[in-house]
């Protein structure tokens, strides 16, 4: 199993052990790199299920710029901020045009503070969206950083 395969198979692993979206590709991403995941993942937290459950931006799309600022971030501002500017863009135009939305809450269409969800309900949502959705977003950072 190569690296890529392996790090889309810990995105998962993260995501079905408890892991929200945004810290699943986020740790992911950093086991990938080699990079220590503490401070990533901690920072990542709040970035889930559309920004804390405000149905905002989706988790894995926070994630998407979250990698990119560690990898293409700047050391000063003298540094140019194309180096992640332009991959996070990217991925963000491709979430938009497969998923219609970048907001978590049309993307589910569930307000996550007010919505009663069955475990069921959950499960079923977890497995046939926000998975598959978790794995693309891996993917296309996994794409960014090895063209």
């Amino acid at each position: 199993m190569d690296k890529r395969e392996e790090a889309l198979e810990k995105v998962m692993v993260y995501f079905n052990g408890g892991y929200n979206c945004c810290e699943s590709v986020v740790m992911a991403v950093c086991d990938y790199l080699g990079a220590d995941k503490e401070i990533p993942q901690k920072i990542a937290t709040p970035f889930g299920a559309g920004m804390s459950k405000n149905g905002s931006n989706c988790g894995a799309l926070n994630a998407a710029f979250i990698c990119m600022g560690l990898v293409g971030g700047r050391r000063s501002s003298e540094d140019s901020k194309d180096t992640s500017f332009l991959p996070a863009d990217r991925i963000f135009g491709k979430f938009k045009e497969k998923y219609g939305s970048t907001f978590c809450y049309d993307i589910t269409g569930l307000d996550m503070k007010k919505t009663a969800e069955t475990e069921e309900e959950k499960a079923k949502r977890h497995n046939e969206l926000c998975g598959p959705l978790v794995l693309q977003v891996t993917q296309w950072i996994l794409e960014e950083l090895n063209p």
